[in-house]
């Protein structure tokens, strides 16, 4: 089992080298094809003003969005010259949201960024929209540091919900891989009398993941706090975990775990909906 179709977004923002480093990295381990997609926006017009919006604001809108792209292009050859890998450059027009979203489906993974609001050219909306609406697994990279290995040692959040199990799931390729795999559990059912995560390192037993299981405790608001903590003890280089709640397009907020590691993560986080 491999990712054999890696969509990576290629964009000018400061996050784009480490995060096509990633998908690089990504893309060599499991022999995949990856694709650096680029949406060239169309100029905008305002509809109030109709005809009478000035030519030479759509002629700087064009020339904008051209050196865009160009940076893109550049920032993707880079990493390309650096990995050794080969990048297919793909680079459309249209609407961001909807055009990345379709691309994101002829994928195995997306790899996106961590937004950051002084980080102009990549938003959080972008990963938000993708984590919720691709229906593919999202590795989102933090803005900032050094990544040389994902998928090592991994810790697995685990809750019991769908979303979670959706997310393992997906994490399969890299888990058969991974040196080292950890469970765990936050606050788990007082009642139940079954080993925290013992269930589902059972299942990816199955599979040849060879995973350690456990459990802690945290206040609801500190949650994601202690898995960072934990992911930090453990040296793990990536987090696999569930995403719960809608898009902020949507008019709702991420829940608490979610929109904790989308602000503060300190590893790469495999996020699936």
């Amino acid at each position: 089992m491999s990712y054999k179709d890696i969509l990576v977004i290629a964009d000018d923002a400061k996050s784009a080298p480490i995060r096509l480093d990633v998908a690089a990295a990504l893309a060599s381990a499991h022999g995949g094809h990856l694709v650096a997609l680029h949406v060239h926006e169309r100029p905008y017009l305002p509809a109030e003003l109709g005809q009478g919006f000035p030519a030479a604001m759509v002629d700087w809108q064009e020339s904008v969005m051209r050196e865009h792209a160009r940076n893109a292009k550049n920032a993707v050859e880079a990493a390309q010259r650096r990995s050794g890998s080969t990048f297919e450059w793909r680079e459309t027009e249209g609407e961001a949201i909807s055009t990345t979203l379709l691309h994101s489906r002829y994928a195995d993974l997306v790899v996106s960024s961590q937004g950051r609001a002084e980080d102009e050219g990549y938003d959080d909306y972008v990963t938000e929209e993708l984590i919720m609406g691709s229906g593919r697994p999202t590795l989102v990279v933090p803005s900032y540091g050094k990544f040389p290995t994902v998928g090592e040692r991994v810790l697995v959040a685990w809750n019991r919900t769908r979303e979670a199990a959706r997310a393992v799931h997906d994490a399969l390729p890299i888990l058969t891989r991974a040196k080292a795999v950890r469970i765990m559990e936050i606050n788990p059912d007082r009642g139940d009398t079954h080993v925290a995560g013992a269930d589902i390192a059972l299942h990816l037993a199955r599979h040849g993941v060879k995973a350690e299981a456990g459990s802690t405790s945290a206040e609801d608001i500190k949650a994601g706090d202690v898995l960072l903590s934990r992911a930090a003890d453990l040296g793990a280089d990536l987090i696999v975990m569930g995403a719960y709640g809608h898009s902020r397009l949507r008019e709702y907020a991420f829940s608490g775990m979610t929109l904790h590691l989308l602000r503060h993560m300190t590893v790469p986080v495999l996020m699936s909906h």
